[in-house]
């Protein structure tokens, strides 16, 4: 296996880890500790640089400029964040998402931000909510968006909606209404054809988020991830909270499903699914066992058998993998 960054996000900040030869393991880095990390975005020329959403039990945006040895905070010390998106083909535009729910965008690498207060007119935003003082509002996560359509972002409120601009958050639109909304992503063959993972199953829109439809396969199911495949662009996984098989897979844009996960242990409100960047079987999944302890998984032939990388690490909240440019 060509070695790897994974970004691990964990309650207790974010933990950088070398994966290579398959099953080796060599920590890189551990920062923003005493935080819970609810969003990772990497960079996309610069894997060595990944933004940190800290929130619920934590708080801020953070950075760090060398795979996890050191960090920055950014700002937002105030709220919770929980969820960054850097623009794909712009990495000096990234969104925020946080609790209290706003959006806020930055066209400078993160020195300083708007806030895209449009949202705030939507006719559910009295509604939203989310259990946990101090703030019971709701919050914004699940970041999408299509590099050729870069003025339509689409997010999810944990709980009150799917919401979406498409002119840049000038204005903002709303569908799925009342529902506990989680991971959205928007097909690459096709920018109006958007999935949304939530606490009900998986939704699929056609037209760009106007119009839903359920997915009958998961139906039901507390659907978390959702990842398209930057290898194979008709393949995605999707991540369920059940124990019987947490993850599964579609080779066909998600008209056909199948379990692939089957032993693995489920990890609860997580997003512990990351493809390797340059090899399209090979795949990292974060499980939760007994103490709260996280275990990550390997797959080298697209789910169908998985190993245990033998490190230890509290609860795993988030996962990505990236290249390991400048990062030994």
């Amino acid at each position: 296996m060509t070695p790897c960054l994974l970004y691990v996000g964990t309650s207790d900040g974010l933990v950088v880890l070398r994966v290579r030869g398959g099953r080796i393991v060599d920590p890189v880095g551990h920062v923003a500790c005493g935080n819970a990390v609810r969003g990772i975005a990497v960079h996309p020329h610069e894997p060595q640089v990944a933004y940190v959403a800290c929130g619920l039990r934590g708080w801020g945006l953070h950075r760090t400029r060398d795979a996890g040895r050191t960090s920055e905070l950014v700002g937002f010390g105030n709220v919770w964040v929980w969820d960054v998106l850097v623009h794909p083909a712009d990495p000096n535009t990234l969104w925020v998402g946080t609790e209290p729910p706003m959006v806020y965008v930055s066209h400078d690498e993160g020195r300083t931000f708007r806030a895209l207060e449009g949202l705030e007119r939507l006719p559910s935003r009295s509604r939203w909510f989310f259990f946990y003082e101090p703030f019971r509002a709701g919050h914004v996560h699940g970041f999408a968006v299509h590099p050729e359509r870069p003025e339509r972002l689409f997010a999810g409120v944990e709980h009150g909606a799917l919401i979406y601009t498409h002119d840049g958050g000038a204005t903002w639109q709303e569908a799925l209404v009342g529902g506990d909304l989680h991971r959205v992503a928007v097909d690459p063959l096709d920018p109006n054809r958007v999935l949304a993972g939530t606490g009900e199953g998986l939704f699929v829109s056609s037209d760009a988020g106007r119009s839903w439809d359920a997915v009958p396969y998961f139906s039901g199911r507390y659907v978390h991830g959702v990842v398209f495949s930057p290898h194979r662009p008709a393949q995605l996984f999707v991540y369920t909270a059940t124990e019987a098989s947490p993850l599964h897979r579609s080779d066909d844009r998600g008209v056909h499903w199948r379990p692939i996960g089957s032993g693995l242990p489920a990890n609860g409100p997580a997003d512990p699914l990351a493809l390797h960047p340059e090899e399209p079987d090979v795949l990292f999944y974060a499980g939760e066992e007994p103490g709260s302890r996280g275990q990550l998984f390997v797959t080298a032939d697209g789910g169908g058998t998985w190993e245990r990388l033998e490190v230890a690490l509290p609860k795993v909240w988030r996962l990505r993998a990236a290249g390991e440019q400048d990062a030994q």
